[in-house]
């Protein structure tokens, strides 16, 4: 059963029960109706497209190690970090290049930089899938497809070398790139 299905059926419970509607629950389900439906359409579309996407799980000294990454860089020290990853795909290393922090994946590569990289190549815009009308640059350096677009203070680089993964699963997990909150 879906999440947000689950909390409607809670609170349609506990009103025949109780008679009345509690805050939590109440606060809870709208909250939640939202970051469920987004999820709920990400995996509609995706599976309709025939691939399933995961959480990526970093170790604690892969966190370490990203964090060093970005250390590197003065007024560039907030880690980014891809959250989601098409399922089967693994996460490798990290590796300063340049000015940039590069994500290596077995069947791609995620880079962040401050710069766009995009900017001088001929390209055709795209709007991301489950985004807020981000959208993103797709241009050929080479024979490789690279898609980017900006994110928050820098841009973010998505690709899959060896072509080891579609156009339409790279803009599925590109917007899956966040911010790095250390767990408290």
């Amino acid at each position: 059963m879906r999440y947000t299905k689950w909390m409607a059926a809670s609170l349609a419970a506990g009103v025949l029960l109780t008679g009345t509607v509690s805050a939590q629950t109440a606060s809870a389900a709208s909250s939640t109706t939202h970051s469920a439906a987004a999820a709920s359409t990400t995996a509609a579309k995706a599976q309709k497209a025939n691939f399933t996407v995961s959480d990526v799980n970093y170790s604690a000294a892969q966190y370490k190690s990203i964090v060093k990454a970005f250390a590197a860089f003065d007024g560039f020290e907030t880690p980014y970090v891809p959250s989601r990853m098409i399922t089967g795909d693994a996460f490798k290393k990290v590796a300063v290049s340049g000015d940039s922090v590069t994500f290596s994946f077995k069947y791609m590569k995620v880079s962040v930089s401050p710069r766009d990289d995009s900017y001088s190549y001929k390209g055709t815009t795209v709007t991301l899938p489950n985004s807020n009308n981000v959208k993103g640059k797709w241009y050929k350096v080479g024979k490789t497809d690279m898609l980017t677009f900006p994110l928050n203070d820098r841009f973010v680089t998505i690709y899959a070398p060896y072509h080891s993964l579609s156009k339409t699963k790279l803009e599925h997990v590109a917007v899956d790139v966040t911010r790095y909150q250390p767990k408290k």
